[in-house]
């Protein structure tokens, strides 16, 4: 499912080196995609990834960013930021057990997978403190108990919670999602 592909996405990499000197590391779209065959016009997007808090700053940060592999954990004691684009849930099939399990795989993040006696096949939890920004469309937030419709412009702040996302508009969603480890170290 890791297609490895370009995206549409541009991203520009910058830093400041100890002497001082700012310096353009990259500027290219980014080509760390996965897609989820089950759900055409899923698309997740890798922009980055840190293995350390604090951040690496050096020369060899992009390097640091491109060994970690695409998956919905960030590295212990790291982040990572992706763009992630969801269909209408009524776009595509019925999602399977085997669907769910390889989309999971795929994303380098099978241990998230959970009972699938869940409100939505793809729920998960992970322990990270995840930034989503809803940037454009319509998206719910599903919760164990609870439903949240949210709009562009709106923000979660999940704080290792049990969710999944469910696409009910007639069209894309797009989020921006920034997750940080906050497992016990």
């Amino acid at each position: 499912m890791n297609n490895n592909m370009s995206s549409n996405k541009r991203r520009i990499v910058i830093g400041q080196y100890p002497n001082g000197d700012i310096k353009l590391i990259s500027d290219e779209n980014a080509n760390d995609v996965i897609v989820d065959p089950a759900r055409p016009g899923y698309r997740s997007t890798k922009i980055w990834a840190t293995l350390s808090t604090p951040a690496n700053f050096n020369e060899n940060a992009e390097d640091e960013s491109n060994s970690y592999h695409h998956s919905l954990i960030p590295p212990k004691s790291g982040s990572i930021c992706r763009f992630v684009q969801i269909p209408p849930d009524n776009s595509y099939k019925k999602v399977t057990n085997d669907d769910v399990k390889s989309f999971y795989e795929s994303m380098n993040s099978e241990t998230l997978l959970i009972s699938q006696n869940t409100k939505h096949p793809y729920m998960h939890k992970k322990n990270s403190l995840d930034y989503v920004y809803i940037m454009s469309g319509s998206i719910t937030l599903v919760l164990d108990d609870e439903e949240i419709v949210l709009g562009a412009g709106d923000t979660v702040v999940n704080i290792a919670a049990n969710h999944a996302w469910s696409n009910k508009s007639d069209s894309t969603c797009e989020l921006f999602i920034s997750s940080h480890d906050a497992s016990d170290h």
